[in-house]
């Protein structure tokens, strides 16, 4: 499967040291060229750890794509109908035109992408895949998603206990 990785995602996955599971789990991870200037750019600018972390995946295994052609439309078209940031715009416009599911937490990026029948995933999908797939831990998954919390991560009390709980089916 290939995925389209916005800043939030990257940025999380940095703070908790687990970029790797990008790789791990899908078969092309793939990054906007709109984002990785907002988090590599601007965030080695800024002295942001995270934007060492993720220009060194970028080395690796991330996959940075700048956007033309039909992409580019669809960008364009996707900005205007909406309040989006350019990132956010890029990587579902991406996402549209390689059949990629996007990987963004924001809620009305993810709200704009379903509504163009992207599929969508964030931070905490990333975490339940890996573990799914045995690249974690339920204990591992668990202090991951504590990590997520201790790093600044927005999660409300309701959807931690729904990203346990579905831990635990994934157990079972």
């Amino acid at each position: 499967m290939t995925v389209v990785a916005d800043a939030t995602v990257l940025i999380y996955l940095a703070k908790i040291d687990r970029l790797d599971l990008l790789d791990a789990l899908f078969d092309c991870a793939l990054v906007p060229e709109a984002v990785y200037e907002e988090v590599v750019t601007r965030g080695r600018e800024q002295g942001y750890a995270d934007a060492l972390a993720i220009d060194d995946a970028t080395d690796a295994f991330l996959d940075v794509r700048s956007l033309s052609g039909d992409a580019n439309d669809r960008a364009t078209a996707i900005e205007d109908s909406t309040d989006l940031g350019r990132g956010e715009v890029a990587a579902i416009a991406l996402a549209l035109v390689e059949d990629a599911r996007c990987l963004v937490d924001d809620h009305a990026a993810r709200r704009s992408a379903e509504s163009l029948g992207v599929a969508v995933g964030g931070t905490i999908y990333v975490l339940l895949e890996a573990l799914q797939a045995g690249h974690v831990s339920h204990d591992e998954y668990v202090d991951l998603l504590e990590a997520l919390d201790e790093s600044g991560f927005r999660m409300s009390a309701q959807l931690y206990r729904q990203a346990v709980e579905a831990g635990e089916e994934v157990e079972k």
